[in-house]
């Protein structure tokens, strides 16, 4: 095995710890609060790059560069507060997959409507998998919200992922990352003028143990070596392969789900007996199949 094809699949791993345990913070409500909160600080935490802007040259944007890391950041924090809304109800192995193959689809749909010649006929066998996959597993293991939530999840963090595209082709990457991780910042800062989000936030960083807070730091932390993994294996191997490994977060999730059930209330496999696991299953197979079919697929028009 390539080195690179490795840490693409070391990355995954780390991933899927970083899900298992937001949706141990989630759950236990006393840790940090209601999915608001942790919205807040994930967008806050996640625009820290802007403390390096004194050691890059960094252009102001355009009204338009300006406009479009706006709707990234603002459909990114959406994603994030119906993300862990949906795990405050679902587990993280149910979630994930619906969640990361509702994003491609409407990635994938974007991109077919607004950037000319990103889609072929060779996506439609990709996007069929993946709907077929998300079926398998909303249709047996969630409730109606708790469905109705990972959609929303999954569309924004598509739309989210396409505004960022859309920054990415009229700047270059540094420019880019920048002001879109800026306005993370901005975004989660303007949640404070939400009076009720306000309290709720003040109230969760206030009530919440130091012990929960460094858990919330250090899963964000365990999410940065993830993508810095995941940045080295792109810069040595194909990043349309790498992208396609990505179907192995939800593999480790549904992993750990059968090997944690016992201990880990937040896997919860009673609930779903051996038929409803082996559907589960079915429907991870499905997804990763789609994910790396789509990306493979992209790779070979290359």
């Amino acid at each position: 095995m390539a080195v690179w094809v490795a840490l693409a699949i070391a990355a995954q791993f780390l991933y899927a710890l970083s899900v298992l345990i937001d949706r141990h913070i989630v759950v236990r409500a006393q840790h940090i609060g209601r999915p608001i909160v942790y919205a807040f600080y994930v967008s806050l935490l996640s625009g820290l790059v802007v403390l390096a802007a004194p050691f890059f040259d960094i252009s102001p944007p355009s009204l338009l560069v300006l406009l479009l890391a706006i709707g990234n950041a603002a459909t990114f924090v959406a994603a994030i507060f119906y993300l862990y809304s949906t795990l405050s109800l679902a587990r993280a192995s149910d979630a994930a997959p619906v969640v990361g193959a509702i994003s491609a689809i409407t990635t994938l749909i974007c991109a077919a409507l607004w950037i000319e010649g990103d889609v072929t006929p060779a996506f439609i066998l990709p996007v069929a998998l993946l709907v077929a996959g998300t079926a398998f597993i909303s249709h047996f293991h969630f409730t109606r919200r708790a469905l109705i939530y990972a959609l929303i999840s999954g569309v924004m963090f598509g739309v989210s992922v396409f505004f960022a595209k859309l920054v990415f082709l009229e700047v270059d990457f540094a420019d880019g990352f920048f002001w879109t991780r800026a306005m993370n910042v901005v975004t989660a800062l303007a949640l404070l003028f939400v009076p009720a989000f306000r309290v709720a936030i003040f109230r969760g960083g206030k009530h919440s143990s130091r012990g929960a807070k460094f858990l919330v730091l250090g899963n964000k932390v365990l999410g940065g070596a993830a993508s810095v993994v995941t940045a080295l294996a792109i810069s040595l191997g194909s990043v349309s392969i790498v992208n396609a490994l990505a179907g192995f977060q939800f593999v480790f999730l549904f992993f750990f789900a059968l090997l944690f059930a016992e201990h880990m209330p937040l896997t919860e496999r009673s609930k779903t007996g051996s038929h409803g696991g082996w559907r589960t299953g079915a429907g991870v197979v499905l997804i990763v199949l789609g994910l790396a079919l789509l990306s493979l697929g992209h790779y070979t028009l290359l």
